[in-house]
């Protein structure tokens, strides 16, 4: 991008994310005056409409996360104005926001994912599954509202209406509308994500980041409380496991047709690794994945934000 270009960095939104997005935000604005950009902007939006308001912009710099910030709503609005925009097109924003339609997909090309099943079915009895199980929200963000429930029972208890709540963390009960949630059996292994960026034309999958939770899985109070999470970087797997996983990566970001830098989770039981979501707008939090990860092989934050720019 030219110095001159009117840059505008997209940050807040209308999800339950907000607040990281806004933190991710000020970061990348930070750094694009740093590199120079002076016609640069930080726009802290709190409603859809907001976004008419935008004008003669060389390029829109998403930071944003979750419903109308991922999921090809905000995307479809820039396409319309004409503002190109960074990250994943709208058509596969919407996907990859999917995560029941994402493993479809990643299925179909040969890629290794867990069964999802139905939460309503799960809850009603349709389909038997012995447990641990997880619980989801399909097309949900930073671990928010994702439960472990160690049986198929107490899933089912938890649906019963009187007891439906919709509270923040890793204990939080089923929101009442089940149709927005899916189940998969828990796996207790190492968690591992992989970051997959454009450097000189290339697409690199970068060095691997192990995470140990303090709790029992990376959960949003992990993910976003400093200490209750250990980041291991490079991921202390082995350099045959490191290759498959960092493979992986390339053939879900291509199969999925993701551009701009992406973020793909994993976990990896005792000898394989599953896929679990495809994140197309990766945090850049003081701390966020992509930016450790493109640490470790040199990238410094304000290097990494001029690639995502270009």
């Amino acid at each position: 991008m030219n110095k001159d270009s009117k840059i505008v960095v997209l940050a807040g939104g209308v999800s339950q994310e907000r607040e990281v997005s806004l933190r991710s935000g000020q970061n990348v604005y930070d750094a694009l005056l740093r590199l120079g950009y002076k016609n640069s902007g930080l726009f802290n939006f709190s409603t859809i409409e907001e976004i008419s308001n935008l004008e003669d912009i060389d390029l829109a710099v998403l930071m944003t996360h979750g419903k109308f910030g991922e999921d090809g709503g905000l995307q479809s609005m820039l396409d319309a104005k004409g503002i190109k925009y960074t990250g994943s097109s709208a058509s596969v924003s919407k996907i990859c926001m999917d995560k029941v339609t994402t493993k479809e997909l990643l299925k179909a090309n040969n890629l290794p994912v867990l069964e999802s099943y139905s939460a309503i079915e799960i809850a009603s009895k349709k389909t038997e599954l012995e447990g641990p199980l997880i619980l989801k929200e399909i097309d949900g963000g930073s671990s928010i509202g994702v439960t472990k429930y160690d049986r198929q029972a107490d899933l089912i208890a938890a649906c019963h209406p009187e007891e439906l709540k919709a509270t923040s963390g890793s204990q939080q009960q089923p929101a009442s509308d089940l149709s927005n949630f899916f189940v998969e059996r828990f796996i207790s292994g190492t968690e591992i994500t992989a970051s997959i960026i454009k450097i000189e034309g290339e697409l690199k999958a970068l060095p691997l980041l192990e995470l140990r939770s303090k709790n029992e899985f990376y959960d949003y109070q992990a993910k976003y409380t400093e200490g209750m999470t250990e980041f291991i970087l490079p991921a202390q797997i082995s350099e045959e496991q490191t290759k498959q996983i960092q493979e992986l990566a390339l053939k879900a970001y291509q199969a999925l047709g993701c551009s701009g830098p992406a973020r793909i989770d994993f976990i990896l039981d005792a000898a394989n690794p599953y896929i679990l979501e495809v994140n197309t707008l990766p945090g850049m939090t003081n701390t966020s994945d992509l930016p450790a990860q493109a640490q470790a092989v040199g990238i410094k934050y304000d290097q990494l934000v001029e690639l995502i720019i270009n």
